[in-house]
């Protein structure tokens, strides 16, 4: 009984649904004049500013030239009776704020006259906000007339406007209220809460500590922040904007906005910063044990010069003997030619060191739903998913399940969810059941719960079956699981590579994360530079508007020709060539120009379409079967620059239009 209550608690804790706050700077935590602030925002994934008074057209219009906002301006005001509250100097910030959606913050520091002649002041400005769309926070601060979070709430009680609320700020509660729970106030005070500040802070006697305790950078300090905020978006439900406070933060302060994004990442369990590649994980080779021949190596069970389903070739060079596989291909000094095999519990856990060693965060196992019907298949892919969840831990990497439908029938959609119910309650998911994902910390969650992926949704070369993909969709939400779509390239305006039923759109919105499929749709760094007015910001403004998150999708370079032939088709040899790796670092530029905050590249060991980032040898065989190589680009050389995207989406480097130099 109770472990059926647990599982109840835990399915309603994570099904609440609640989306990611945005997170903004203070400005007194920002360094430089209002082109670095907005660059330095930008480049760490900051959502905007709070900043001060002086210069605002200025602050505000750089912002919004990399698009981020400016949330807030900080006024310390006093009042007095007879004495005009609203200024010269406040009007022409209202006009200089007037259409862009943001807020005065009033930090009454004198009162002559009490509470009638604060209401009255606060009204007196806030009557002309409201003309301009500007709102008015009040904003307790410690020693001032208003102090006290309870004094903002009961003043702005008081005043009685829609447009006039409260700022809860951590550093100024623990200074006044001390070491106590501020959650029961601000659930009670949720409909007059606008902002939320914080920082990292120490625990104890915090009413007599001074500032250098009480506002560290957010990784910092015995204060457990992290708690705080789980209860503030479980407990409160505020899913409003939060402020990172910086006010005399010793050092440099790039550095501890690098390191107070991490936390906050951390904290809220979204898939920012993170660069994560799709993980075949289909390669069989003869005598693996997998009974599979040379599966995705073969042409019609050939495997052999003429006969190649491959287009890359893989660097088995730190491979050990038994992972090594001899083929019937020769390298032009007459060596033989060696594969590996997924099936390899010591290859994947080598393909994840390199991860680790590179700085790559973790992958999507791709699964397709066809092949988990066949038993044949379901068993090898049940090892390698194995291998995936061991080497993931081992090396301290993230993976998710993807389930790819490509090929599938509407009428075997069920089977599907078959499978995903026998992988949790017998095979190798079972321990990533809701309820229990402690027991597989590697598994990858997002807000809190477990993510799946499933892939294929709205693309006009198949049969479009709606209502089964919303069945399949609603039946991984009502089990517990967060949901990633992957969708056409063109999702958004249902033309070319997409359906062009808007029903698509009501089926996406039910999702947490929406990532369009970009490989093979443009091919130049010039394409990839276009993409972002045309269309990464318009998905992204879209997804934003409900809620959504968005992972765009980049890939090194494409080429098939040997996959096409297999089919009886013909090709272009490097048809979307890498030219080192600019191809791809000019992908991810875009993707950061536009606002994205995370990203997919395809794939980390696609041979077949010649996408693969892992080490490939730029000394494949020659012969009858024609293979890529770059001369002179090391082997792990696109490893390392994946690497190198993530330290850009971070803000751990400048990420200029330039390809970093190894």
């Amino acid at each position: 009984m109770f472990s059926m209550i647990r599982r109840l608690f835990l399915f309603l804790l994570l099904a609440s649904g609640l989306k990611a706050s945005p997170f903004f700077a203070m400005d007194n935590g920002v360094p430089g004049g209002p082109a670095e602030v907005a660059a330095t925002l930008h480049e760490l994934g900051y959502d905007g500013l709070g900043g001060r008074g002086p210069g605002v057209k200025v602050l505000r219009e750089a912002l919004e030239g990399k698009g981020r906002r400016l949330w807030n301006i900080y006024l310390t005001l006093k009042f007095a009776p007879g004495t005009p509250a609203l200024t010269p100097e406040i009007r022409g910030y209202i006009e200089e704020l007037k259409g862009h959606d943001s807020t005065l913050w009033l930090a009454i520091q004198e009162v002559t006259g009490g509470d009638e002649v604060a209401v009255a002041a606060v009204r007196e400005i806030a009557a002309h906000a409201e003309t301009a769309g500007v709102k008015v926070s009040l904003y307790p601060h410690t020693g001032f007339w208003l102090a006290r979070f309870s004094d903002a709430v009961r003043v702005a009680g008081l005043v009685d406007r829609q447009d006039v609320g409260t700022t809860f700020n951590l550093c100024h509660w623990l200074k006044v209220e001390g070491d106590v729970d501020p959650i029961p106030l601000l659930k009670a005070e949720k409909a007059k809460l606008q902002f939320v500040t914080i920082n990292g802070a120490d625990k104890g006697d915090t009413k007599a500590m001074g500032w250098d305790r009480l506002i560290q950078p957010l990784d910092r300090g015995t204060y457990d922040v992290g708690a705080f905020i789980k209860r503030l978006r479980d407990k409160v439900e505020w899913q409003g904007p939060v402020g990172l406070q910086g006010y005399a933060v010793p050092g440099d302060k790039r550095e501890n906005l690098r390191r107070s994004m991490a936390a906050w990442r951390a904290m809220n369990g979204t898939l920012d910063g993170m660069v994560l590649c799709g993980y075949q994980g289909w390669f069989r080779a003869e005598g693996d044990g997998s009974n599979n021949g040379w599966k995705h190596y073969a042409v019609n069970g050939k495997f052999e010069p003429g006969h190649s389903h491959i287009e890359l070739w893989p660097d088995v060079s730190e491979l050990g003997p038994d992972e090594r596989f001899a083929t019937p291909f020769r390298h032009a000094d007459g060596r033989v030619a060696e594969v590996f095999s997924s099936a390899e519990e010591p290859t994947v856990r080598r393909h994840f060191r390199w991860m680790k060693e590179h700085g790559i965060d973790g992958v999507f196992l791709q699964r397709f739903g066809g092949q988990a019907r066949d038993p044949r298949f379901r068993g090898p892919m049940n090892e390698v998913m194995k291998h995936v969840r061991t080497s993931a831990a081992a090396e301290g990497r993230k993976w998710a399940l993807m389930y790819d439908l490509s090929g599938l029938k509407p009428e075997h959609f069920g089977g599907v969810n078959e499978d995903r119910l026998r992988l949790k309650n017998e095979g190798p998911m079972k321990e990533v059941d809701p309820a229990f994902q402690e027991a597989d910390p590697a598994y990858l969650t997002y807000r809190g719960k477990p993510l799946i992926a499933l892939w294929g949704l709205g693309f006009d070369d198949r049969p479009p079956a709606l209502e089964e993909w919303e069945v399949l969709i609603r039946q991984c939400i009502d089990d517990g699981f967060a949901v990633m779509l992957g969708v056409p390239c063109y999702w958004r305006t249902l033309d070319r590579d997409a359906i062009q039923d808007p029903k698509l759109h009501e089926i996406i919105a039910l999702a947490d994360i929406v990532s369009p499929w970009a490989v093979g749709r443009f091919g130049t760094p010039q394409d990839a530079a276009a993409r972002v007015d045309k269309l990464l910001k318009p998905d992204l403004a879209w997804c934003r508007e409900r809620g959504l998150d968005y992972l765009p999708v980049a890939f090194p370079g494409f080429s098939w020709q040997n996959l096409q032939k297999s089919r009886g088709k013909e090709a272009k040899f490097d048809q979307i060539p890498r030219l080192g790796g600019k191809f791809l670092w000019s992908q991810a530029v875009s993707a950061k120009q536009a606002g994205a905050k995370a990203l997919y590249v395809a794939m980390f060991d696609e041979l077949d379409e010649g996408t693969a980032i892992f080490k490939t040898t730029q000394d494949p065989p020659v012969g009858a079967s024609r293979f890529l190589a770059e001369p002179g680009v090391k082997s792990d050389h696109y490893l390392w620059l994946t690497g190198e995207i993530g330290k850009m989406l971070r803000g751990e480097t400048a990420g200029g239009g330039e390809m970093p130099v190894r």
